[in-house]
């Protein structure tokens, strides 16, 4: 990972990797093309995981492929041992004794088999579990404007296959099926070139492009998968549009659905064709390895029976050599036929391990943060990644401890932008913010978010009970059924509480049994009432009353007022007439302040606000 500062906001391709501008910084994605690596690194996080489990797989592989060579040398024991009983100078108790030691490693390698599932079956779902808190962990270690990234999309889409229903299982499947079988002709082939040395390197000779052809082709397949991850996102988003319950009703309005229909097959197969083209060059080159297989093994039948003609070889090492013979083909074809999904798995891997690596992270600042401090804003500007303009460009104001601003503005003009800049959300691209004495940039944002409270604009609606909901907000107390009813009832959640059957407990979605649907103006409340969760010093409101009525909206607007008491709270509205009750007021204008100051200080400016005042003013009288 490798950072360094750039003036522009763009993606630069280098061979080592995909330089990414974010929030002021440039973080190096490595896209490292190295399966040993990716193969290498899972496996030291397996053990990391579950040492012993790890450990007990690997030595039951070790023993399960290196029976069949053993098995191959026994036969060849006792086909000539056969040979000395029929000739007179052994006698049967012999063969009897190999037989038992045969019959041996066969019943240990049917014991083994359950264990080994038994053992594969509960690592995987510890990896499985691992590797989902990790993902989460490192999406909420992540800096929030990364999230704004097309790219970083791509990436997490990716990293999330993953964590899909059975595919660890299947790699683990994978990963071990090529290991046992790479054991197993391992241990057949040192054998067989004890034997003759030349069939060793013919069978070398024989064995190679075939594994080496499938390397190179699941890398090229592996390589088109990816470049086609952003139409996959798209046509997962156009069957989501066409068959989610929130998009049918414009669906059918708009009769949209020819038109997302129509879009969806094209692009669908605009990327099953390019899949179709490459997998078909594919089968014609498998077809020729299989021949090439074919022949290898006729070859080494004939060279064995050359070798004994020769005296090369013993008639009993000729029948052990046909059995060996068949188990390499049969692992070379495990080999072969699971390496193309194996490689695939494995640049899998090394997707999820890119977004592990991914950065920037927040950081981890030792200054504790006391939101009841001013608030220095210092030329602050801040630019969205892959953006070529600044949304905010040279903000600087200062918020005195208890006071109540409000920010308002055109649509676009970067009020929620500003708002989540100085909860440390987003990090400015210049410029410092200040709590006190403690700059964001050294802080603790952990301190900081404990004493603030926010109802953002985009509010999510959580598909939980209304008493999570709410809860949330803090989640220490969600438990306390006192406080969530209170904080209900600040925010006018206490409401819609009154209008369900089964009130706070009842599910806020009819995906889930028991559950309803919500208009936005009681989402809104929700949202309000989970702001007011939290009894904190520091106190934001981005839009509370876009969804509201006129009579929601005065009495969500009286109680902001009574909680802000003695606290520092901001109002992000369009409705200037709550705005004119705060301390100050203010207006921003294309990312930039255009004004500062009381109601009536900016009424007497004639400037922006008093346009803003007036047209509103307008639609009363």
């Amino acid at each position: 990972m490798y950072r360094r500062r750039r003036k522009s906001s763009r993606i630069i391709g280098s061979k080592r990797g995909v330089l990414r501008y974010v929030g002021g910084s440039v973080t190096m994605v490595q896209m490292n093309g190295n399966v040993f690596y990716s193969l290498c690194r899972f496996f030291s996080w397996m053990v990391t995981v579950n040492l012993k489990k790890s450990l007990i797989i690997f030595g039951m592989l070790l023993i399960q492929g290196i029976f069949p060579g053993a098995s191959v040398f026994i036969i060849s024991k006792l086909f000539q041992e056969v040979i000395l009983v029929f000739q007179g100078s052994h006698r049967f108790t012999e063969i009897l004794i190999i037989i038992t030691i045969w019959a041996v490693i066969i019943l240990v390698d049917r014991l083994i088999q359950p264990f080994y599932s038994i053992y594969m079956e509960q690592l995987q779902q510890e990896l499985e579990d691992s590797l989902t808190r990790q993902l989460q962990e490192k999406a909420h270690r992540l800096r929030l404007e990364t999230f704004e990234r097309a790219d970083f999309h791509d990436i997490l889409s990716r990293a999330r296959n993953m964590t899909e229903p059975g595919e660890f299982f299947n790699l683990l499947i994978e990963i071990f099926d090529i290991i046992r079988s790479i054991i197993t002709v391992s241990s057949v082939i040192i054998l067989l070139s004890a034997w003759n040395v030349w069939l060793f390197v013919a069978l070398i000779v024989v064995a190679l492009p075939v594994p080496i052809a499938q390397w190179i082709q699941s890398k090229s397949t592996f390589f088109l998968k990816r470049q086609q991850t952003e139409k996959e996102r798209v046509l997962n988003y156009l069957e989501k549009v066409m068959t989610s319950r929130e998009a049918a009703k414009e669906v059918r309005m708009f009769g949209m659905s020819s038109s997302l229909l129509r879009w969806w097959h094209n692009m669908y197969w605009e990327v099953a064709n390019s899949l179709y083209r490459q997998q078909r060059n594919q089968n014609i080159v498998r077809a020729g390895l299989s021949i090439i297989g074919i022949f290898g093994l006729a070859f080494g039948v004939a060279w064995a029976a050359w070798s004994v003609m020769q005296g090369d070889l013993l008639a009993s090492q000729f029948g052990a050599i046909l059995i060996a013979l068949q188990v390499l083909k049969d692992g070379v074809n495990t080999i072969v036929g699971r390496f193309s999904y194996f490689r695939d798995m494995l640049f899998r891997v090394n997707d999820l391990f890119i977004y592990l690596d991914l950065g920037p992270e927040e950081q981890e600042g030792k200054e504790f943060v006391d939101a009841k401090e001013n608030i220095y804003v210092e030329d602050v500007s801040f630019c969205y990644p892959q953006q070529q303009e600044d949304t905010l460009h040279d903000i600087s104001f200062t918020i005195q401890a208890g006071e109540r601003l409000a920010i308002v503005g055109d649509n676009g003009s970067g009020k929620t932008t500003l708002v989540k800049v100085l909860l440390g959300l987003y990090q400015p691209k210049k410029g410092s913010i200040r709590y006190g004495s403690v700059c964001l940039a050294d802080a603790d944002l952990t301190s900081l978010r404990a004493h603030t409270t926010a109802a953002f604009q985009d509010f999510n609606r959580y598909a939980f009970t209304l008493n999570d909901n709410i809860g949330y907000g803090k989640v220490e107390h969600m438990h306390l059924q006192e406080e969530v009813e209170y904080a209900a009832k600040l925010g006018g959640a206490d409401q819609v509480a009154a209008s369900l059957v089964n009130g706070y407990h009842t599910p806020l979605t009819r995906e889930f049994a028991d559950g309803t649907d919500l208009s936005g103006g009681q989402w809104q409340k929700i949202a309000i009432s989970r702001a007011f969760m939290r009894n904190a010093p520091f106190v934001l409101l981005d839009e509370p009353s876009a969804a509201l009525d006129p009579k929601a909206e005065a009495e969500v607007f009286e109680r902001f007022l009574c909680m802000a008491k003695d606290k520092t709270a901001i109002l992000v509205s369009h409705r200037l007439g709550m705005a004119r009750l705060c301390d100050r007021i203010l207006v921003l204008k294309d990312g930039r302040i255009a004004e500062i100051g009381t109601h009536d200080e900016l009424l007497r400016l004639k400037g922006e606000y008093h346009n803003h005042w007036s047209l509103q003013a307008g639609w009363y009288i």
